[in-house]
């Protein structure tokens, strides 16, 4: 409340008093003057001040007095200022070859969309805000063809994993995410409502300017800046609610004792529930609920909605010499269970200066704090597991012990809390100097602090009898538990570019850059703990024992030094040829391999511009384009997944061991080096081809993309064989071979009947990665990585389903002695006649998904707004996770409600056996029956409603009267619903174990003054 009510204070105070008016009237024709044009937007630029024209092309608007111009646009039309001069006024607009002349953000740069010959797709502000998330990675998914966006959880502040063309490497495959010219590590550090656009380059042709860390594409992000003319303040609140959109379901208590004494029974073990407790349970339940819990441990922990606000407040202005936009962003998430929090503050200032007529200047400044508390404990895996007859809490309000003084409630709520702290601040200062006509050298220093720390206070929770309150029956832990966390991370990025443009009889257009830069980096970790509080609330260091605590540490630096380049040649805006060239040299390799060069071609034919093909009415622009291009990835991996900045050197982890000496345990410090080094380690490097095209047709109403790739990596690391008697771990060598191809294919209709506007774009797109070397070596697992098979893949056995009659049991390979009729009958591929995992398990088919699509549909009618966003994908092959399908986890766990009525059961008759799906409940072959097959593989393919939204902007002169120019309010929901092969009560991109996906529904309003 404190903070609603400070932002609607700055709000009053910068109302501006009611000034004089006049009103502006005039029509709007095409650029024939014959026809009328209903539905034009006439404004002031800067504003929302403004109207539409009427079905006669007719307009009038009431402007402050000193107004001496009003903007008019109007859908596939090129939008015009025209002077207040002589009333009415008569405007005639022309025809706009959409986006020709826009300018697209490349890498160090920007390039007139006619001019672009790689493959680069843009969103702009409306799509990443227009989206209401807190995190720019989900506004991605499904906005961009080629872009997998995928997420397994939706707990506050997750973020989503980007792939840009699918895999390149089996070590790092994210993109690289530039801001504003600047290397970031998180996409999601932006705020949605500070961004103008996004250029993703998928191409090698346009990612490989960034050299050895283009090979997995780049995302370049451009903030929104100031403008000359423009003074607003803009405030935005919003609030929502979040729900799961699915939620795994069990069986009752009843049925959950008779299946564990069926289990039972089929492992020849005497039923542990009789049938008469079975059915007077619920009745004794009523009666003593103790003595017989009826816990539904999911409704006990978890709560049906979670609050999500946000403030935004956004203050404009531009001059001839400066131009501001300052902009403070507040989010706040609650979570669907006690204890966990999610909040941001994010505050930016882009300035830009004009020195002098040749000199101008930037300085923007960034700061970001994130709080999140969570408890250390993580209950989801546990309130899945739980049957109802462990008690949550006793009748009188004291928690029970739950499963051997382990309670998920107690623990969530009294077992303590992790406290992050994050603060990054960035700043960015550049400096333009315009020498000479066309030529202009910049340069730009840009450095980046993190400043992070973290508190882990895990607590004791002493449970007590249900009698005797003063009697302590369990605990969660042996002692109360602070661990606490400092990182400091550096990062500098320098750059120098010169850049030439020049056209030469209006004919020849050259554009050429040159540029240097450098990237810094430094981190160190410190951790400390201690045990033994006896205080269980004093959070602090001192207070716990000093015969039990520990620290550790953790250190490292890297540099990247690059000199590139970029000409460009155009003739007549029909040919094009591009080639740039980078040198990187990287701290991450040996001295003798920290170089290497990453050149491209590209080029393009624009069709259209041919003599011959101007006669055709319905074509307005066609353009063919090509790419080769070379790029690399210096973002290695090590042995268990994380980055590795020395991947070429010696080193010697230390370690602590327990030596007992003259009666006394004594620690002592060793190490020893665990992993051979390979000296000549380098560079894994991409090549890649693209060729593709662009048009606008009819009336440039429809715009048509499409791209076929073709991306081969060499040089990626692998674990190759040494001999044992070596003594170290099978070290990183450059020898793998990934290859990754595919298409892509984009869509857009932009029309108007009247005065509806109306907008509809589409995207789909398919990418298949294989491997195609891996020296010998393979990566086996339920996922494997096989030479020819595809990244992934899924590695199993095939189900001839299960076993019927003792018959079929005695006569055909098991995989077990264990195995009875009623378990999965696994195929004998070899014929063999024995089931082996060597001989038997085969490639099952893809884990990755295909055919990624996404389109929008807008409608702008009068003051209204309405937009919907979808998502999908439509092939991929999952796993059914354990929550739906495995009963009596960890010997003891939940039955799940898909097997109900769904198990081979000696209760059933044939024909029902016959019809089911899930072997029968057995804990002896558990191990057998769950193994990973294509019984468990399910159509992962599914539709979503991304987003719903909903808005209607007030202008009316009595909120002009108090300075405000206009309010919109809307109301929104995101991932509404879905489509799916999953049980209901399933989400298809929730992983197991995992946070629930949510639903969010908001409402908000957008004041601007």
């Amino acid at each position: 409340m404190k903070l609603t009510f400070l932002f609607l204070l700055l709000l009053v105070s910068s109302s501006a008093l009611f000034a004089q008016n006049k009103t502006v009237t005039g029509k709007v024709r095409d650029a024939s003057g014959n026809m009328a044009i209903p539905g034009a937007t006439v404004m002031i630029r800067g504003t929302n001040i403004g109207t539409t024209t009427d079905n006669a092309g007719q307009f009038k608007l009431v402007v402050p007095f000193n107004t001496t111009q009003v903007e008019v646009s109007f859908l596939n039309y090129k939008t015009q200022l025209v002077p207040v001069s002589a009333l009415p006024l008569e405007v005639n607009l022309i025809r706009d070859v959409k986006g020709l002349d826009e300018v697209i953000v490349v890498g160090y740069g920007t390039q007139k969309k006619r001019d672009i010959t790689g493959a680069i797709s843009t969103i702009g502000a409306k799509d990443v805000g227009g989206r209401q998330t807190v995190q720019i990675s989900e506004a991605l998914q499904g906005s961009v063809p080629g872009v997998s966006v995928t997420r397994n959880n939706g707990a506050p502040g997750a973020s989503s994993n980007i792939l840009i063309r699918g895999v390149t490497t089996l070590n790092n495959n994210s993109p690289l995410i530039i801001v504003d010219g600047v290397p970031v590590s998180n996409i999601d550090n932006v705020n949605p409502n500070d961004v103008e656009n996004i250029s993703v380059l998928k191409d090698g042709a346009s990612a490989a300017i960034y050299g050895s860390r283009a090979a997995a594409g780049v995302v370049l992000v451009t903030t929104k800046r100031g403008k000359k003319g423009q003074s607003s303040l803009d405030y935005t609140y919003e609030y929502g609610i979040q729900k799961a959109t699915a939620l795994p379901s069990y069986v009752g208590i009843q049925d959950y004792m008779r299946y564990f004494n069926e289990q039972l029974a089929n492992d020849g073990t005497a039923p542990l529930y009789a049938t008469p407790f079975i059915n007077s349970y619920l009745d004794s339940n009523r009666v003593n609920p103790d003595k017989f819990p009826n816990t539904d441990w999911q409704q006990a922990v978890m709560k049906a909605s979670a609050p999500r606000s946000r403030h935004d407040l956004v203050f404009t202005a531009g001059t001839d010499k400066l131009k501001t936009k300052a902009s403070f962003g507040y989010q706040k998430a609650g979570a669907l269970y006690d204890n966990y929090n999610f909040t941001r503050y994010q505050f930016r200032v882009n300035n830009d200066l004009e020195i002098s007529s040749k000199l101008t200047g930037s300085l923007d400044v960034a700061y970001r704090r994130t709080d999140q508390d969570i408890p250390t404990y993580n209950p989801i895996t546990d309130i899945r597991i739980y049957p109802a007859y462990y008690d949550d809490r006793y009748d009188d309000g004291r928690y029970a012990p739950g499963k051997d003084g382990f309670n998920p409630l107690a623990q969530v709520r009294e077992g303590g809390f992790k406290k992050s702290k994050q603060n990054q601040f960035t700043g960015r200062m550049s400096l333009a100097l315009k020498p000479l006509a066309g030529l202009e050298i910049m340069a730009m220093v840009a450095p980046t602090f993190d400043m992070d720390k973290t508190k882990i206070f895990s607590k004791q929770i002493k449970f007590t009898d249900k009698a005797d309150p003063s009697r302590v029956i369990n605990q969660n832990q042996a002692s109360t538990t602070l661990e606490e966390q400092r990182a400091e991370n550096f990062q500098i990025n320098g750059q120098l570019l010169a850049t030439y443009t020049k056209t030469f009889h209006q004919a020849h257009q050259l554009d050429l850059l040159a540029g240097y830069e450098e990237n810094y980096g430094s981190y160190e970790y410190l951790t400390a703990s201690r045990d033994g509080f006896a205080l269980t609330d004093f959070p602090y260091l001192s207070a716990g024992s000093l015969l039990l605590r520990n620290n550790g540490s953790d250190a490292y630096q890297y540099a990247l030094h690059s000199t590139f380049g970029r000409l460009r040649y155009g003739y007549q805006n029909k040919y094009s040829i591009q080639g740039t060239l980078r040198y990187d040299q990287s701290s991450r390799f040996a001295k003798a391999y920290r170089g290497a060069v990453f050149p491209t071609v590209s080029g393009a034919w624009t069709i259209s511009e041919e003599k011959f093909m101007k006669g055709i009415s319905w074509l307005n622009f066609l353009k063919i384009r090509g790419s080769w291009a070379k790029a690399g990835n210096e973002r290695l991996q090590d042995i268990n997944g994380n980055p590795s900045y020395y991947p070429y050197q010696a080193s010697i982890p230390f370690t602590t061991a327990l030596f007992y000496q003259n009666g006394n345990v004594l620690p002592l410090n060793g190490g020893n080096q665990q992993v051979y080094a390979v000296n000549d380690i380098t560079w894994e490097t991409t090549r890649s081809v693209d060729v593709g095209f662009d048009g606008t047709l009819l009336d440039n109403r429809l715009s048509v993309s499409a791209d076929y790739f073709n991306k081969q990596t060499y040089n990626i690391l692998l674990q190759l064989d040494i001999p044992n008697y070596l003594g170290f771990d099978n070290p990183f060598q450059n020898a793998g071979v990934l290859n990754a191809k595919g298409w892509e294919l984009e869509l857009g209709w932009r029309d108007h009947i009247g005065k509806l506007q109306y907008s509809v774009a589409a995207n789909i797109s398919d990418t298949r990665t294989r491997i195609v070397d891996l020296k010998g070596t393979q990566f086996l697992g339920d996922q494997a990585n096989i030479e020819g098979g595809e990244f992934n893949e899924w590695f199993g056995y095939k189900s001839g389903g299960l076993f019927q009659t003792a018959d079929e049991l005695a006569n055909y390979p098991k995989i077990s002695t264990n195995t009875k009729v009623g378990d999965v009958k696994y195929l004998d591929v070899n014929n063999d006649k024995q089931i082996t995992p060597l001989g038997d398990k085969v490639l099952l088919g893809g884990s990755m998904p295909r055919y990624l699509y996404g389109g929008n549909i807008r409608l702008d009618y009068s003051n209204f707004d309405f937009g919907i966003v979808i998502q999908g994908v439509g092939k991929k092959l999952s796993r059914m996770p354990g929550d739906i399908i495995q009963p009596f986890a960890q010997a003891f766990g939940n039955f799940p409600k898909e097997l109900a009525g769904n198990f081979w059961s000696a209760n059933n008759s044939t024909e029902q056996n016959l019809a089911v799906k899930y072997p029968r409940l057995s804990r002896n072959s558990v191990g057998n029956n769950y193994l990973l097959s294509d019984l468990y593989l399910v159509n992962g393919a599914y539709f979503r409603v991304k987003n719903i939204t909903l808005g209607y902007t007030l202008k009316v002169p009595s909120i002009q009267k108090i300075g405000m120019k206009s309010c919109r309010f809307y109301v929104a929901a995101n991932d509404l619903f879905s489509l799916h092969h999953f049980p209901k009560y399933w989400d298809p991109e929730l992983g197991s174990n995992t946070y629930p996906i949510v639903q969010t529904f908001m409402i908000g309003a957008t004041a601007r003054f």
